[in-house]
C-alpha cells in the first residue's frame, strides 16, 4: 500500500534471482533520488517503477509499468527533467517530467540484445550511453529520439558527461585486469572531480584507479572483505 492505494501490476513473475521470502513487487531493484522534484525512483522485480515522495515515502507519486522486466538502472538527467530506466527486457525508457507527472519520452527497443548496465547522460542533458551484458555501448539523442552511430568518436570527451559509469570505454580500460574478460568488472563510477574511478569486481575487491585509466598496468588501491561479488560501486558526491 502507498497512500491508502493498492499495489497493481499486470506482470505474473519475476526474472530476478532472489533469497528473499517477499513478493517480487516487494524487491527493491534500480533506486535514484531527483532532488529537484523531491522523488525517489524505485524499481521492483518485476519491472515496475513506483514514484515515492521523499518527504513521506509512503505517499506514491506515479507508478510507471512499461518495463516488461526488473530495471537495473535508473538514472535522472542532469536537469531532472527526465527518468531514463534501463531494463532486463533489453531496452531504456525515458520519462518526461513536468508537473510532477512522468510521462513517456521515448522507449529504446531493438537496438540491445541484452539486459541493460549501465546508463550515463551528458551535462546538458541531450545525450545518453547505454552499455549491455552483450558488451554493447550505444549513444543516443534524446532531443530528437534517436540513435548516434558515430557517438563513439563524437561523443568520446569525459568532460561531455555527467557521470561515467559505464564499464566500457578508453578511459577506462584499465580498470580490466590482465587476463579478465568483460564479465569480471561489474561497475565503474568516478569521483565529483572526475581524478578517480572505482570499480567492483567479482573477486570481492572494490579497486580505485586514477582517472583515465586506459592501461591495465595502472596501479590501484584494491580493497577486500567482500566475500561475494560487488554488483555496484559508487562516489559519494554530496
Amino acid at each position: 500500500m502507498h497512500g491508502g492505494k493498492p499495489y497493481e501490476t499486470t506482470k505474473i513473475k519475476s526474472t530476478a534471482s532472489t533469497l528473499a521470502s517477499y513478493p517480487a513487487h516487494q524487491q527493491a531493484r534500480g533506486i535514484t533520488f531527483s532532488k529537484k522534484h523531491g522523488h525517489v525512483a524505485v524499481s521492483n522485480n518485476v519491472g515496475d517503477i513506483t514514484i515515492l515522495d521523499y518527504k513521506d515515502l509512503s505517499k506514491r507519486v506515479s507508478q510507471l509499468n512499461r518495463p516488461k522486466e526488473w530495471c537495473e538502472v535508473l538514472v535522472y538527467s542532469p536537469d531532472e527533467n527526465y527518468l531514463a530506466a534501463g531494463s532486463h527486457d533489453d531496452s531504456i525508457y525515458i520519462f518526461k517530467i513536468a508537473d510532477g507527472q512522468y510521462t513517456l519520452h521515448w522507449a529504446i527497443n531493438f537496438v540491445h540484445s541484452s539486459a541493460i548496465l549501465a546508463i550515463d547522460w551528458t551535462l546538458d542533458s541531450r545525450y545518453l550511453r547505454a552499455v549491455d551484458q552483450a558488451y554493447a555501448k550505444n549513444y543516443y539523442d534524446n532531443s530528437i529520439s534517436e540513435q548516434v552511430g558515430d557517438g563513439p568518436t563524437t561523443l568520446s570527451d569525459p568532460t561531455l558527461w555527467k557521470t561515467c559509469t559505464c564499464k566500457l570505454g578508453w578511459d577506462v580500460n584499465g580498470v580490466f585486469p590482465p587476463g579478465a574478460d568483460g564479465t569480471d568488472v561489474n561497475s565503474v563510477d568516478t569521483d565529483a572531480n572526475k581524478k578517480l574511478i572505482v570499480a567492483g569486481d567479482d573477486f570481492g575487491s572494490i579497486c580505485v584507479y586514477n582517472y583515465p585509466c586506459i592501461k591495465n598496468t595502472h596501479q590501484c588501491r584494491r580493497m577486500t572483505g567482500h566475500s561475494e561479488h560487488v554488483p555496484r560501486a559508487r562516489f559519494y558526491k554530496d
